[in-house]
């Protein structure tokens, strides 16, 4: 199993939270039988204005190795495993990821 990078994308300004979950996203593709986890943009690329990418709270991963009649299966389960904090959202050519809490924490 290997995390890659599409050539250009840049990691710089990712967010600790994001990280952790491509790390998860990566035992969920080799869980589901996908040997390399093909990340196609962090910070980098041009997103809709207010995207989470722009400030290191979201990824965009490559879909060519999951079957196609499985797409919307496989971002079902993604969502399922990645929690209430993230948000796996099935895009024409890419799976879109972001944390994005729900709840504040309770620092009381």
């Amino acid at each position: 199993m290997a995390l890659r990078f599409k050539k250009g994308v840049s990691f710089r300004g990712v967010q600790p939270e994001m990280a952790i979950g491509l790390h998860a996203i990566e035992g969920f593709f080799k869980k589901n039988g996908i040997d390399d986890l093909w990340v196609t943009s962090c910070v980098d690329g041009k997103h809709s204005k207010g995207s989470l990418h722009y400030v290191g709270y979201a990824v965009d991963i490559r879909i060519w190795a999951i079957l196609k009649d499985r797409l919307r299966w496989f971002v079902d389960e993604l969502n399922k495993e990645m929690g209430s904090d993230f948000d796996c959202v099935l895009e024409p050519d890419h799976i879109h990821v972001e944390f994005q809490p729900k709840e504040k924490l309770n620092n009381d």
